[in-house]
């Protein structure tokens, strides 16, 4: 029977990984463009990032406006140029949705290459095609599919590529590959420094892919630094504007990583405890790892040097002093993590030489991975945006909080070229423009036009006393549309 499904599916190859792609590219975009199309999208993250490759594509410089009361380089905070490598297809498609498309083909592109790395090692159509949607059910893949849009999602999801190409001595698009992915984020060229040193113990053997494994190293090395010492300050950040999560080891970056040297002990303990003082947020670390163990870290321990890999990503997280935000399974912090760990698990589980077994290993880690992903997408000791996140119930296809009818109607009333201060979950599908901000701060910058809910969520204070304000001002502003719920509000001459 084994045989004959995998004479089966090494004649269909190509239409079983399309239909694998299909299916679930199809579900990643029910969450993700779900979200957008009922406005659980958001100014932080994705309204930032859609105006800031619209700017790119403009030629302009992104002042930051956008999210800042006072001007502010948006490189200065993360020094991001893949937005600017996309930015010419802002002028086809309104870059809200491109960002998002762009970070669904990249899961995509990212399990067909783990495909192919599988299949490099095994030779087998069934447990390539398992490694394939072991990855597309990582936890945090959803999580991080299920809010906005991030660079470091596009270039985590790469790694399986890199992997293949240095496997296979193609050097050049392994080049082609590292620069994309060093292109994300500087925290990302942070990472990879750990990822090729973890390379180094695989391939020290080979002269040239050796020399390559070094140069690259030392020009990731050299390119954060760089960017996070030179150019992010000159442009008016630190080495982030979160870098505030985690002074409370050093008032630099330099200090922060001789702290982390100098107490090792204390490191590895505060990778576990709530360090903060501010609450028992311990319990999150555990779910985390509890979830991450589950996913393929307990195998990737097989794999040891890959746990150099994870030693940036995972400092980063669980040294956070926003532990809430950082600690748990939720949003796109885990994306590097899972990538890491299911990449690691694939090339342990490659290594069973009795195909049976080795297919039987891969469909348990994939039911695992599911099981995780399921209990991390409900009802998880992490605060998550459930209806964000879990296409399975019926609240991710809904949205309660106010009429997406009258939102509809209230944009296209607004021109095109006109200054628009929206709500946070608004801001996205106002952000391709040249003055656009999140509310309130557009009052900062005397916006024409203001697309409101006065009792949302908000990320400043006294947001809900200053919509109410500027509604009940009616010498200032006019309202041009309203269900008692959205407002929409014009600036009178």
């Amino acid at each position: 029977m084994h045989r004959k499904m995998e004479r089966f599916l090494t004649k269909y190859r190509v239409p079983a990984v399309v239909t694998i792609l299909v299916l679930f590219g199809t579900a990643l975009a029910l969450e993700s463009i779900g979200n957008h199309l009922l406005y659980r999208t958001y100014g932080l993250d994705l309204g930032i990032f859609a105006q800031t490759t619209y700017d790119f594509a403009h030629l302009n410089i992104n002042d930051g406006t956008f999210y800042h009361w006072e001007p502010f380089n948006q490189l200065g905070d993360h020094f991001d140029l893949l937005l600017a490598l996309f930015s010419p297809l802002s002028w086809l498609f309104r870059a809200d949705w491109l960002l998002l498309v762009i970070q669904i083909l990249a899961v995509l592109l990212g399990a067909w290459g783990l495909y192919r790395l599988t299949r490099d090692l095994c030779r087998h159509e069934l447990p390539s095609l398992l490694a394939m949607i072991f990855m597309l059910l990582q936890f945090g893949v959803w999580h991080a599919i299920g809010f906005d849009y991030h660079s470091n999602v596009v270039a985590a999801c790469q790694l399986p590529w890199l992997i293949l190409f240095v496997r296979k001595e193609k050097l050049g698009p392994a080049t082609t590959v590292l620069v994309l992915m060093a292109l994300a984020k500087e925290t990302v060229a942070l990472w990879l420094c750990f990822v090729l040193a973890a390379l180094l113990f695989d391939f020290w053997r080979n002269r040239r892919t050796r020399c390559w494994l070094l140069v690259s190293t030392g020009s990731c090395m050299a390119y954060f630094a760089a960017v996070t010492l030179l150019v992010m300050p000159a442009l008016g950040g630190g080495a982030s504007t979160g870098f505030w999560r985690y002074e409370w080891m050093g008032a630099s970056m330099g200090e922060v990583a001789q702290w982390i040297v100098n107490h090792p002990i204390e490191v590895m303990r505060d990778f576990f405890i709530d360090f903060t003082a501010d609450a028992d947020r311990g319990a999150l670390k555990t779910e985390f790892f509890i979830c991450a163990l589950a996913s393929g870290m307990l195998l990737t321990f097989l794999k040891p040097n890959y746990l150099l890999m994870l030693a940036a990503p995972l400092t980063m997280k669980m040294l956070s002093a926003y532990g809430e935000g950082f600690w748990g399974v939720a949003n796109h912090y885990n994306i590097e993590i899972c990538i890491v760990i299911c990449t690691a698990s694939t090339l342990v589980l490659s290594r069973i030489k009795a195909v049976r077994w080795q297919t039987a290993a891969f469909a348990a880690a994939v039911l695992l991975a599911l099981s995780t992903t399921l209990y991390t997408v409900d009802h998880p000791r992490t605060p998550i945006r459930r209806d964000n996140v879990n296409i399975l119930q019926s609240g991710h296809y809904r949205q309660p909080e106010f009429d997406i009818r009258t939102v509809r109607k209230a944009l296209k009333m607004i021109p095109s070229d006109a200054s628009v201060c929206a709500a946070t979950p608004f801001s996205p599908h106002i952000a391709c423009r040249d003055s656009a901000y999140i509310f309130p701060i557009g009052l900062g910058y005397n916006a024409e036009y203001y697309l409101i809910l006065p009792d949302h969520w908000s990320y400043w204070e006294q947001e809900a006393d200053m919509a109410q304000e500027i509604i009940a001002d009616t010498l200032k502003y006019r309202i041009l549309l309203t269900d008692s719920t959205v407002y929409l509000l014009k600036q009178r001459n």
